[in-house]
């Protein structure tokens, strides 16, 4: 039943906006960093579908770097999981297994009580401003209807949202399971209601919102805390049905 959910797939409602990982540095020159993300960013949001193969030949032209650093990229993601290479068969996307998927949003939720725990960054106007901005650009999402458009959103949101940790390794974790899981959700966007998945978002954001607005980091790791759970249950029910007899 899940492997339906790969079939006929098409979240580009809009040009991808990777112009913040592939600015590089000035005179155009891409670092390592910017090509892993961009790159990890395509494979989230399925521009390079499960079973799809990479070229590092291709893709460092199309970087514009040679191909020692982009061995070092996709080495980078091999280790992290997004793709898998094989002597003879080349480099390619990773499929989703559900089981790993949910072992790693039990992690991602014991990683709210560790970011509870941990010291938060200092809470500035500049971040209730960027979260404001964020609510209403989900708000807007009720009459545009972009698919692309709320995983785009989501991305962002995770990123500020982890970003409120001053514990490095526990940004960088966190970061790395959030693309990783995003392999299996973004793909169901495509099969949810979209009213109810822009409702269930703007309901977050203002509670995680207002819990900055306290300055109370704990809080918001508790709500983001809430909010894995519910997506857990639901990959449970999945999961269920999986294993029901045809």
């Amino acid at each position: 039943m899940f492997t339906m959910y790969f079939r006929n797939i098409n979240l580009i409602d809009y040009n991808t906006k990777e112009a913040k990982y592939l600015s590089g540095q000035p005179g155009g020159r891409m670092t390592k960093a910017n090509i892993y993300h961009a790159i990890r960013h395509r494979i989230c949001l399925l521009d390079y579908m499960p079973g799809s193969r990479l070229n590092e030949r291709e893709l460092a032209v199309e970087f514009g770097v040679s191909r020692t650093p982009m061995r070092a990229v996709l080495q980078r993601l091999e280790y992290e999981g997004f793709i898998v290479s094989q002597h003879g068969n080349g480099t390619e996307v990773t499929s989703v297994d559900l089981k790993s998927i949910r072992d790693i949003y039990v992690i991602r939720m014991r990683l709210m009580d560790a970011m509870a725990e941990s010291a938060p960054v200092p809470i500035t106007g500049e971040t209730l401003k960027e979260f404001e901005e964020l609510e209403e650009s989900c708000g807007a999402l009720l009459h545009q209807r972009g698919k692309r458009q709320i995983a785009e959103i989501i991305i962002r949101e995770r990123g500020m949202l982890y970003g409120l940790s001053s514990n490095a390794p526990l940004r960088n974790l966190n970061d790395i399971l959030f693309f990783r899981s995003a392999q299996f959700w973004f793909p169901l966007l495509q099969h949810r209601d979209f009213a109810q998945q822009v409702s269930e978002l703007l309901i977050e954001l203002r509670m995680i919102r207002n819990a900055l607005e306290l300055r109370d980091v704990r809080l918001v790791g508790a709500i983001h805390k809430a909010h894995l759970a519910i997506l857990l249950s639901r990959l449970d029910a999945w999961m269920a049905l999986e294993t029901q007899p045809t």
